[in-house]
């Protein structure tokens, strides 16, 4: 099971949010980082790529991120949105732009449910 994330502040991630690994394919390492704000939670993706070539990184897979959402341990249900798909240049990392979980559900934590990962040449 991944780890629940709580974090109070703006929907704009500063280089010192706290990264948590997810999962590691093929030579990328990917991570995930939550943002919970009055009404809504920004989650954000990113690929590392330790590579000498670049590589494709999907999250999703080419299906949507699930996200649990829960509120003081109950949960609330889940939610969705859109996988996303990038090219990271070799020995580098690419973070994608934060996007919405848990929207209007009053949530304090969200989790990644099942996101799949795909890593390609």
């Amino acid at each position: 099971m991944v780890p629940a994330l709580l974090f109070a502040g703006s929907a704009a991630f500063a280089q010192t949010d706290q990264w948590y690994f997810y999962q590691k394919q093929d030579g990328v390492e990917v991570y995930y980082a939550v943002r919970i704000n009055r009404d809504e939670a920004r989650v954000s993706w990113k690929c590392v790529n330790a590579n000498s070539e670049a590589r494709s990184c999907s999250i999703g897979a080419g299906q949507d991120k699930v996200y649990r959402c829960s509120k003081d341990g109950s949960p609330l249900g889940l939610t969705n949105s859109l996988g996303e798909r990038a090219t990271v240049p070799s020995n580098d990392q690419y973070v994608f732009p934060s996007d919405f979980a848990c929207r209007g559900l009053g949530a304090t934590t969200v989790e990644p449910f099942g996101v799949r990962i795909s890593v390609e040449d």
